[in-house]
């Protein structure tokens, strides 16, 4: 399976965590790291043309812009075959949860943090 992978953080440790993780069950080998929601868009606005599969790591909270405004632009562009979410976040809030069920681009909603189990046993199954 080819697809790009983001990871969309503020917190630099969750950022390395989750790329070796990443690396270490055989999930992809080279994840893109961003530190805003911003950065994110920028990068998506710019590939948005593309036949590209992407899988984004999304963080809720972050300065600036948060994971929903992300989740909100990823919904725009209408891809939500070629490009779909995970949010990994903190946020433990049902509400947050509901949420999340109300946009097709997110397939899942993981308290942080990620577990390398978790990766390995999801791996084979996810599918653009």
């Amino acid at each position: 399976m080819n697809f790009d992978l983001l990871i969309v953080d503020d917190d630099s440790n969750y950022q390395f965590i989750h790329k070796l993780i990443a690396k270490k069950s055989g999930f992809h080998a080279d994840p893109k790291c961003f530190n805003s929601g911003i950065e994110a868009i920028e990068y998506l606005e710019k590939n948005k043309e593309t036949n590209e599969n992407i899988l984004i790591f999304l963080d809720l909270y972050m300065p600036e812009t948060n994971g929903w405004v992300v989740a909100d632009f990823v919904e725009s562009l209408n891809q939500s075959q070629r490009i779909k979410v995970f949010i990994i976040s903190s946020s433990v809030n049902l509400a947050d949860k509901q949420k999340a069920l109300k946009y097709s681009c997110i397939i899942e909603y993981i308290e942080k943090p990620l577990e390398l189990n978790y990766l390995e046993a999801i791996k084979d199954t996810l599918f653009f």
